[in-house]
């Protein structure tokens, strides 16, 4: 039996459970309809519109395959042989699990003449949230510093009304989620090991029956 951490197993299965409730929540097109209402107007002028796009753009995928890309080419450290790759593995997975969350629920996009950017796909959970989230924090291995740039790309995504609220929120957390289970996954074994080193025996613990 694997002995995983509690506090990573947890930040998981809570993680989960919110994206599980609040996707529930997004098949209701009352929801929709809340959000457009209470949502600020789309951000106008040219310039205001260039800046928000530039903020977005850090959780675009060229962006993010960059920054990754650039993290699997430093050394691995603590990942262990092969760890190399784990960053891009990572961030296919996550992308081809929104993907598939994304068609499953396929939200609409919030009315097109408000929209300030091209948009791709339906609206549920955000990408660029996701995206920027989950690439950063395997480039920069600080979650602190990747969900400060998530809330930016979050803010910039809103502002030029290619989301609603609850589809940054989607993303955030789905993104969450696929941290917590890299967590899991990498501290597993390293919890094994630790847990085979309390019980192997020391030297002249097997000492003869007679003695």
């Amino acid at each position: 039996m694997t002995a995983v951490p509690g506090g990573a197993a947890r930040t998981a299965a809570l993680d989960a459970l919110c994206l599980g409730l609040l996707t529930a929540a997004v098949r209701d097109e009352r929801l929709a309809g809340w959000e457009d209402r209470w949502s600020p107007a789309p951000v106008r002028g040219g310039r205001a519109v260039r800046t928000w796009r530039a903020v977005g753009a850090a959780g675009s995928a060229p962006v993010a395959w960059t920054v990754v890309a650039v993290r699997c080419a430093l050394p691995p450290h603590r990942h262990g042989p092969g760890g190399r790759l784990v960053p891009a593995a990572v961030l296919a997975a996550a992308g081809t699990g929104r993907r598939l969350l994304s068609r499953a629920v396929d939200r609409p996009r919030p009315p097109a003449e408000e929209r300030r950017t091209r948009v791709h796909g339906a609206s549920f959970p955000s990408r660029h949230t996701m995206t920027a989230l989950v690439a950063w924090a395997l480039a920069l291995e600080d979650r602190r510093a990747a969900a400060g740039i998530c809330c930016a790309v979050a803010a910039a995504r809103l502002a030029l009304r290619a989301h609603r609220p609850a589809d940054v929120l989607g993303g955030w957390l789905f993104g969450r989620t696929c941290l917590a289970l890299t967590d899991l996954a990498r501290r597993a074994p390293q919890a094994d090991r630790a847990r085979l080193r309390t019980r192997r025996p020391g030297p002249g613990a097997w000492g003869p029956p007679w003695r």
